[in-house]
């Protein structure tokens, strides 16, 4: 699939495809593109003390090949953005039935957090082809990254266009259905960083409520905390919130958010 941005006044295709065995992307992107040359390297921009950490004690490369076995059993485990030879955005998913055995173990399927290495390395072949197999035919769609420091690429649909491809490439295999977490529009993006879809992008994708969780307390009064000061000037936009900056305006002016705020959603669509 392709999609069609522009940067500085220039049309610029952007090419979207799942994750294949030709370019495993198994670390954060802090800085796009991420390339064949630079995917190995500690590159200007980026967090060095966690890829460093990451680096020396073999994790990147454990979670390579956990990626790799994923490939294999159902064909991916992740849509990448290409603009060229480089990639600027990603989205990994799993199985169900994967997730859950993380978040059981306390763990996350996540290339930034130590959990995920602790986990898949004690995970055994035999275990992992049976999570990997999914009687619920459900995938679980984790976490997106969509040119993180380099705004150039934020507002311009690629993360629409993800999703989108996700479905048809899903559907196209058998799965049953595709499910998402996700948060209030209104949700500080300060506070949630860019990784995770707002829940109004997801509907327009087709996608539905079908669970709302509180979350905690202490999260819920940051989030109030900083809405609050946005909307006085207290506070300032960081440089990558576009789509924020111009819809806060509006998202505040209602007064339904106030009973949202504080949630974030489980959203699924049907194949």
């Amino acid at each position: 699939m392709r999609h069609t941005i522009q940067i500085d006044g220039a049309k610029r295709r952007i090419e979207i495809r799942a994750m294949d065995e030709d370019f495993v992307v198994y670390r954060k992107m802090y800085v796009p593109p991420l390339t064949s040359d630079n995917i190995g390297k500690v590159n200007p921009g980026d967090w060095s003390e966690h890829l460093e950490l990451f680096q020396e004690n073999g994790w990147q490369e454990l979670i390579k090949r956990f990626f790799r076995d994923h490939i294999r059993a159902i064909g991916s485990c992740a849509i990448l953005a290409w603009d060229g030879d480089g990639v600027i955005g990603k989205m990994y998913f799993t199985t169900k039935e994967m997730w859950d055995a993380f978040r059981a173990a306390d763990c996350w399927f996540c290339v930034e957090h130590e959990s995920m290495p602790n986990f898949i390395q004690f995970l055994s072949h035999k275990r992992m082809q049976a999570l990997l197999g999914s009687p619920s035919q459900t995938l679980q769609v984790l976490c997106f990254n969509i040119g993180h420091q380099d705004d150039r690429f934020h507002g311009q649909g690629i993360a629409k266009a993800m999703v989108e491809y996700l479905k048809q490439w899903a559907r196209g295999r058998g799965w049953r259905r595709l499910v998402m977490e996700s948060c209030p529009d209104i949700t500080p993006t300060t506070v949630l960083g860019p990784h995770v879809l707002r829940r109004g992008t997801l509907e327009r994708c087709g996608f539905s409520v079908a669970e709302k969780e509180p979350v905690p307390l202490q999260e819920a009064e940051r989030r109030l905390r900083v809405v609050e000061e946005l909307a006085a000037g207290k506070t300032e936009y960081p440089d990558w919130a576009d789509w924020y900056v111009e819809n806060f305006p509006r998202l505040y002016a209602g007064s339904e958010w106030r009973l949202e705020y504080d949630k974030n959603y489980v959203m699924t669509y049907d194949l």
